[in-house]
């Protein structure tokens, strides 16, 4: 199984990294994401094509502690979505990616330097706050529409600016 405690085994110093911890991320990511994209492009392909969104991370853009095992994995969901929406395409089916800054979630919350981490966001962002879930769900949404049908194989970063501060 791939939550909790074993997920977390890829958080840590890059010197600290385990193979065990480093794998469950790539099942909970690439793998996930390669398995799920399958299984929706046979269904999407029967009523004439779609859109597939994958979640990505800024942590695969800036160095952010503690994260490389995480970080690395979310590159590798990028890249394995460029090949998807290529090899995808022919079936009218639209791939890309929504790599998001740090968004205050339950999940960012669990950070033991949580407030540290919000802290810098607000001030590394060009909008001087915290990212929200609905700035996730907007960009994904977006994609998802007629209005973004000659956007594939693209990520979209949304952080608020944090990556270029």
């Amino acid at each position: 199984m791939i939550y909790g405690r074993p997920v977390v085994g890829g958080y840590g110093k890059f010197m600290r990294l385990k193979p065990k911890g480093l794998n469950n991320i790539y099942t909970a990511t690439v793998n996930a994401f390669v398995v799920g994209t399958q299984e929706a492009a046979k269904r999407m392909q029967k009523v004439g094509g779609g859109a597939v969104v994958t979640m990505s991370s800024t942590g695969n853009l800036i160095y952010i502690e503690n994260y490389a095992g995480h970080g690395t994995n979310k590159a590798a969901v990028e890249a394995m979505s460029r090949y998807a929406a290529v090899e995808l395409g022919e079936m009218n089916i639209r791939v890309n990616a929504v790599s998001g800054g740090p968004i205050d979630t339950d999940a960012l919350k669990a950070f033991t330097n949580y407030e540290e981490v919000k802290a810098e966001t607000i001030k590394r962002s060009a909008l001087d706050r915290m990212g929200q879930p609905n700035d996730i769900a907007g960009a994904v949404y977006f994609l998802c529409t007629d209005e973004a049908s000659w956007i594939t194989g693209q990520t979209i970063v949304v952080d608020g600016g944090t990556t270029f501060r």
